[in-house]
């Protein structure tokens, strides 16, 4: 039987020491808000709800104040590509040049300003590629303001599986070159380490979608 993590994965939970003895910013901001996506395509809208709840926190809200969840954050944002897409089991989901602005439009009507949302697709595994996230994953172990989501196909991060998929990056070990992927398909994974490169390629592929590249997004926002 084949097994559920390749032999090149770790997971966090048998391996946290990195996250011991780093401040790890990103980690400590999303963390509090992992949640699992809702059905079987709804990944970019769990990423999403994540990254509102992170950036928008919740020491500010009023007691009658809710945390964002994805059914709210969808009947928010009103797409109907995204209710199309990721509302029901069986959707097609959303590419990565559609998840920008749907990120846009979710910090938006949160109230979430001051936020700038850069698409970066990666066109080849080469080093340039590996060298350009190196320098995106760097950002996010020095602020919490910096948050990286990435769209990758999971068959060469995880070792199998043939679709696109969404979920944000928690921390970059940069001694041991592996990034903490905080995979929102919590019904099959739980938090893993994959090495730069492979999470590379798996981003260096095309979405069957639009035939466009995938890649990763950064969101920064202003202090």
């Amino acid at each position: 039987m084949r097994a559920r993590y390749a032999s090149w994965l770790t997971l966090l939970a048998t391996d946290s020491d990195y996250l011991r003895r780093a401040l790890a910013p990103s980690y400590w901001a999303l963390v509090p808000y992992y949640v699992g996506q809702f059905n079987d395509c709804s990944c970019s809208l769990a990423t999403a709800t994540m990254l509102v709840n992170a950036l928008r926190g919740s020491i500010g809200l009023a007691p009658v104040e809710r945390l964002v969840t994805q059914q709210a954050l969808l009947a928010a944002v009103n797409s109907a590509l995204w209710t199309a897409g990721v509302g029901a089991d069986g959707g097609e989901g959303v590419t990565q040049r559609q998840m920008g602005p749907l990120l846009e439009r979710s910090f938006a009507v949160y109230g979430v300003d001051g936020v700038a949302i850069e698409t970066v697709p990666v066109l080849r595994p080469n080093e340039a590629a590996v060298a350009e996230f190196r320098a995106a994953l760097r950002r996010i172990e020095t602020s919490a303001a910096d948050l990286l989501v990435v769209n990758f196909h999971v068959a060469p991060v995880v070792g199998h599986g043939d679709y696109g998929h969404f979920s944000p990056i928690g921390a970059y070990d940069e001694g041991r070159d592996r990034v903490l992927v905080l995979d929102v398909d919590r019904a099959w994974f739980e938090p893993y380490w994959t090495p730069v490169d492979r999470l590379v390629a798996g981003m260096a592929t095309m979405s069957h979608i639009d035939g466009e590249r995938r890649g990763y997004l950064r969101i920064t926002r202003s202090l």
